[in-house]
């Protein structure tokens, strides 16, 4: 779910971004701000907020934690089409909304795909970490519970699956999606 918010506040950021130049560098500018606050702050204060037990903490951790993967490349496409096709939407007469919606974000496909790789990843370790300090359930939970129980084998049995869920996720959704979108810039 965190993933999924930071993908739709990406795309409407660059959307505004598009629209409004001074948008782009505000922006930029929270795109820096939110990298700069460590994850383990993010987790703190959004549990100190929240409470312990809601389930609102580790989705926002990983939106914040994925949405400046996301709005970089985004903004860069963004820019590097917008060169590119610039011309050409002008001649057509096309609006803004005309020229994002046609050019700039299906011309971003293959750059969201190589983003959200990276994202997904940053997601699935930043939303264990929410989970061990403030979740009710998950795998973070149960590896801080088994931790806490000093029963090792359910620290290794959980932290191997979450390995290999990365590892299916990425190979059997995430590889696949990307080289599909690929096929577009030959």
């Amino acid at each position: 779910m965190g993933f999924g918010l930071a993908l739709g506040l990406s795309i409407t950021s660059v959307f505004l971004a598009y629209i409004n130049r001074f948008l782009e560098s505000f922006f930029a500018s929270l795109n820096t701000l939110i990298q700069s606050v460590s994850v383990l702050v993010w987790t703190l204060v959004l549990i100190m907020i929240f409470g312990v037990l809601s389930p609102i903490p580790p989705i926002l951790v990983t939106t914040a934690a994925t949405y400046p993967v996301l709005l970089s490349t985004m903004l860069g496409a963004s820019r590097a089409l917008d060169k590119r096709f610039r011309e050409l939407s002008t001649v057509l007469g096309a609006s803004k909304t005309q020229e994002f919606t046609t050019i700039i974000l299906p011309g971003s496909v293959p750059y969201i795909a190589s983003a959200s790789r990276a994202a997904i990843g940053i997601a699935l370790r930043i939303s264990v970490v929410a989970e061990a300090f403030g979740g009710g359930g998950g795998v973070g939970y149960q590896l801080m519970y088994n931790y806490d129980l000093g029963i090792p084998e359910g620290v290794f049995a959980w932290a191997l699956l979450l390995v290999l869920l990365m590892i299916l996720l990425d190979h059997a959704i995430l590889k696949p999606m990307e080289n599909w979108t690929k096929r577009w810039l030959l």
